[in-house]
């Protein structure tokens, strides 16, 4: 058969939707890089929002318009497979990949590797998650946590080596948590050993991590963060700048881990890039507590943001929360964060002007630096890391034309 696959959610979705297409092609099925060539169409969905159902379900519900056989997989269908059976009759609904797997006559071949991209590839080290955040469903989605084990992630990174990839990037669902036995217990977390083994054990050019926790980011960890071959890019799932909202969201850290893995960071790579996701208009956030969100983030000067107004999902504490914030107030709020990441952002990649970085060259003519910075890198053999200069000429990000050259 011919399958496309349309992937809505995390880094870990994508990573399970290219394990998908890797397994389909070894069974000899055909992927199509259009909905409209394919006999099977796959929906991957999020359900960490009800935001992100309702686009899912859109998404499924437009393909069952196609005259397609669609198959839906994903977080949806982990937290209430009857539910999407109810709402996707023509559909084939999988509460689980053995389900999936089972159905396809597929194999998981861990030797097989979802090379989707000639560069860099997804490693998942860590499934699942412990934390009893007061907005977030993902516990049930993804069930427990669970640390993959050292030797098999660190054959894996040499094998993605081994067959050219020049950069791997760490995932989980609670990624920094990785090593605890108790993930409510942050100080049994080694991911700074794992960075370790594969630093010493694999020719891996360049380590990237996804989202961290910050609560469990170890000492440790910025002895190795310190390594060039690690790039000088951290994304914290913050959430919020202010104490108050993080402790009704139950985030297990306060701002103090923020500042302090941004002190300890910069301390030993100056040029990092510090991103985070954000949350406005929690339930009961107040101007005041948006305030000191605005200024935890122009304090710290972080070089990227992915901004969300709060979004109910049924089934989480939040959502009948008192005091909740008018919908209109969350987008607002939203649209000042949006515009002060454009700011920061823009300030960032002024304050990187004429350094020379690494940058790891992509099919699109473009690659990106360790720091996360886009560089136009011309004709460049894709695959292939080379030493760039970064000026005005060659960002292949836009700034505004009032900006110092």
């Amino acid at each position: 058969m011919k399958f496309y696959i349309r992937t809505l959610g995390c880094k870990m979705n994508w990573l399970d939707s290219a394990r998908l297409a890797a397994a389909l092609q070894v069974a000899g099925h055909q992927p199509v890089s259009s909905e409209e060539e394919a006999d099977y169409l796959f929906v991957n969905t999020c359900t960490v929002t009800s935001e992100a159902d309702r686009k899912s379900k859109q998404t499924v519900n437009r393909m069952g318009r196609m005259q397609k056989r669609v198959a839906v997989m994903g977080c949806g269908p982990r937290v209430d497979g009857a539910l999407w059976r109810d709402h996707s009759e023509e559909a084939v609904v999988f509460d689980n990949e053995e389900q999936l797997r089972a159905y396809f006559s597929i194999e998981e071949d861990e030797a097989q590797l979802p090379l989707s991209s000639r560069t860099r590839l997804p490693v998942a080290i860590q499934t699942g998650c412990d934390n009893e955040c007061s907005f977030c469903i993902t516990r049930v989605a993804r069930g427990a946590h669970r640390s993959l084990p050292q030797d098999d992630i660190v054959r894996q990174v040499q094998l993605a080596f081994d067959n050219g990839i020049q950069e791997i990037v760490l995932t989980g669902i609670n990624l920094a948590a990785w090593g605890c036995e108790d993930s409510r217990r942050p100080e049994q977390a080694r991911l700074h050993q794992l960075i370790e083994a594969l630093l010493q054990q694999t020719e891996i050019p360049r380590i990237r991590l996804s989202s961290l926790g910050p609560q469990f980011i170890q000492p440790q960890f910025f002895d190795l963060f310190a390594d060039e071959r690690m790039c000088d890019y951290l994304h914290i799932s913050l959430q919020s700048g202010s104490d108050s909202v993080l402790e009704r969201m139950v985030r297990g850290h306060s701002t103090a881990e923020i500042i302090d893995i941004a002190e300890r960071a910069r301390a030993v790579r100056p040029d990092t890039a510090l991103a985070a996701d954000m949350i406005t208009g929690f339930p009961g956030e107040s101007d005041a507590e948006h305030r000191e969100t605005v200024q935890l983030l122009q304090r710290l000067q972080f070089a990227k943001l992915h901004v969300f107004p709060y979004s109910e999902r049924e089934g989480t504490p939040a959502a009948s929360a008192q005091n909740p914030v008018e919908l209109s107030v969350r987008k607002e709020r939203a649209g000042e964060i949006r515009e002060l990441a454009r700011q920061m952002r823009e300030a960032f990649i002024l304050q990187q002007m004429g350094k020379t970085f690494p940058v790891l060259v992509e099919g699109s003519g473009s690659g990106l630096s360790g720091n996360y910075i886009r560089l136009r890198t011309g004709e460049l053999a894709e695959g292939t890391i080379h030493q760039l200069k970064l000026r005005r000429e060659n960002l292949a990000e836009p700034l505004s034309s009032d900006s110092a050259p």
